[in-house]
């Protein structure tokens, strides 16, 4: 004889499951895509160009200070762009010859989305849950 499981059973299984999945990996993930964008630090958004230099195509920027800083132009971005091209650039205060053409602020974005959407659906399945306690 087989044990059948109605639809209000069925629905409670299915709401604690994807309340303990959703709550706890949701935040796990939301925790890590801010770990990701806390630790690539503070980055200072300027206008670059492309120039040609003896070792090749560079990037050159200045900084707050006024001082003249220069990396290769070996990004996706840079990698095409001709000399006397503008780009814009991100680099760190405390070392400004370390830079770098894509947003700083995308960083671990993927993590947190997916951490803010699987944290919403245990929120969901979790006010399911109770409501389902009452019927």
């Amino acid at each position: 004889m087989r044990g059948t499981v109605d639809l209000h059973s069925f629905v409670g299984i299915l709401s604690e499951i994807l309340t303990l999945v959703g709550l706890i990996i949701g935040g796990i993930l939301f925790v890590i895509g801010l770990a990701v964008r806390g630790i690539s630090g503070h980055w200072v958004k300027t206008d670059a160009v492309i120039a040609a230099s003896a070792t090749g195509t560079v990037i050159r920027w200045f900084d707050d200070l006024g001082d003249v800083h220069e990396c290769p132009a070996a990004t996706q971005e840079t990698h095409q762009l001709a000399p006397g091209s503008d780009v814009v650039l991100w680099f760190r205060r405390r070392t400004p010859d370390r830079c770098r053409t894509h947003d700083p602020d995308l960083d671990g974005k993927g993590l947190r989305l997916t951490g803010l959407v699987l944290l919403g659906l245990g929120v969901v399945a979790g006010i399911i849950g109770i409501a389902l306690m009452f019927l």
